[in-house]
């Protein structure tokens, strides 16, 4: 078994021959161009390389696994293996590419070539405080198939076994382990997560720079420690710590060193010195590691934050935003469309019996849409110095232009990317988690 790492989450295995390319996410730009790769990776010229994949496995939706511009380039005829969700999102947005899709059952070892077998399974235990997103991904009504957005997969053959949890927060993740304990004597290799995809708190106003600071700093050691529980409880002999890894594009290049992330050292460092029994598979992107041999084919070097905020500021900077190509909708339009869209988020609301503690606001430069939290009334505006500062609320601000692709729904644009793509700018009092809130917004547009 040989083990490539290109970018994030994309990952190969190569199982004697056989190749299975994992979340392909290869072209800058994902989450409305505000995602990129460092370094940057050349796709036309190594997309014979891609497509000499035999399988791809994706793992989930997020534009950071399953990349539309990124599968657009790949051979369609290679055909793709997901969970089997009880949404089909997945499953239709890949079809209409042109893809063959196979949905494999939860926790079931599927044979896709002689002696090397898949098994996905589904991190069912949904809760957007353990994974730092602030809206739920799941259908919390539906009672069969699995709910969650997140799938975790074995890859194995004869000789080795190879685990890979991707983004999936450990306490997302462990409903699932017994399963796999059961299944697999050994783990080989672990490719586990360790860093945050989330607003928080680079994107929160109410924070002021000492404050995100210090708490991307508490959050970076949590998600390492989350890296940790995965090794600790199934002791692989490697591990490669992996995905989530990306830098902030465009305008938003700002918010980069405010973000909760550790380095890839940062990472091999906490992860080898916590434990004893598992070592790290050191390589950089674009770089493989053989289980045979023991060995990278190029040496690792570490991490150069010279030359990665060299390369933000003189190439990331420098590109635009996909919506920043749009004209400024004025207030009128802006507000009309609100209207209809809190027509279905009141429906919601009543469904998923939501009762809100907290006022939501959406900002237009100096104005305030108030959506309030008492099912019975409607909207209002109001300026922004004149906010009941004794009330609890919650401020959304983002550029009009996104707002307005927003409020026209998720064919445009999903608050859940905006968010994971730090193009929401929030506002909280006090600054406390309310669930409720984040959940119900994903459903203010037309």
């Amino acid at each position: 078994m040989k083990i490539k790492l290109y970018r994030s989450a994309t990952v190969s295995v190569n199982i004697d021959g056989f190749r299975i390319l994992q979340d392909p996410w290869l072209v800058d730009g994902e989450y409305y161009g505000s995602w990129s790769h460092y370094p940057p990776f050349d796709i036309k010229r190594n997309i014979d390389e891609i497509n000499s994949h035999n399988i791809i496995y994706i793992s989930h939706i997020h534009p950071d696994h399953c990349s539309d511009s990124t599968m657009k380039l790949i051979n369609k005829n290679i055909p793709i293996y997901i969970h089997k969700f009880h949404a089909k999102f997945l499953k239709f947005k890949l079809e209409r590419m042109g893809f063959k899709i196979i949905e494999l059952e939860n926790g079931k070892r599927h044979e896709v070539h002689k002696d090397i077998y898949l098994n996905i399974f589904a991190a069912d235990n949904c809760d957007p405080q353990l994974c730092y997103k602030f809206m739920g991904c799941s259908d919390m009504s539906a009672k069969e198939e699995s709910q969650q957005i997140d799938t975790l997969a074995v890859i194995s053959s004869k000789k080795n076994v190879l685990l890979n949890v991707n983004d999936c927060p450990f306490d997302l993740a462990k409903s699932t382990f017994d399963d796999i304990h059961k299944q697999y004597e050994k783990i080989d290799v672990l490719l586990t997560g360790y860093q945050n995809a989330s607003p928080y708190p680079q994107c929160f106003d109410n924070l002021n720079t000492e404050e995100k600071i210090n708490i991307g700093k508490e959050i970076s050691i949590s998600c390492l420690n989350k890296a940790l529980s995965f090794i600790k409880n199934f002791k692989p002999k490697y591990f490669l710590p992996f995905a989530g890894t990306y830098a902030l594009t465009g305008s938003l290049c700002h918010l980069n060193d405010l973000r909760s992330v550790p380095t890839i050292d940062d990472a091999y460092n906490f992860l080898s010195q916590n434990q004893n029994f598992s070592q790290p598979i050191k390589i950089n992107p674009e770089s493989s590691f053989c289980l045979t041999t023991q060995s990278v084919d190029i040496p690792y070097k570490k991490f150069d934050k010279k030359d990665y905020d060299n390369y933000v500021n003189l190439v990331l900077k420098k590109k635009r935003l996909t919506y920043e190509q749009n004209s400024i909708p004025d207030f009128d339009a802006i507000y009309n469309l609100c209207q209809k869209a809190y027509v279905k988020y009141l429906d919601k609301k009543i469904i998923n019996n939501i009762k809100l503690s907290t006022d939501i606001y959406i900002q237009y430069f100096n104005k305030l849409i108030k959506i309030p939290k008492e099912e019975n009334s409607k909207l209002s505006v109001i300026d922004k110095n004149k906010i009941d500062q004794n009330s609890k609320f919650v401020i959304y601000r983002t550029d009009p232009r996104l707002l307005e692709l927003l409020l026209n729904g998720p064919r445009f644009a999903h608050w859940n990317n905006a968010e994971i793509g730090s193009h929401i700018n929030f506002y909280r009092k006090p600054n406390i988690f309310e669930r409720d809130v984040y959940a119900s917004m994903c459903y203010f547009h037309c």
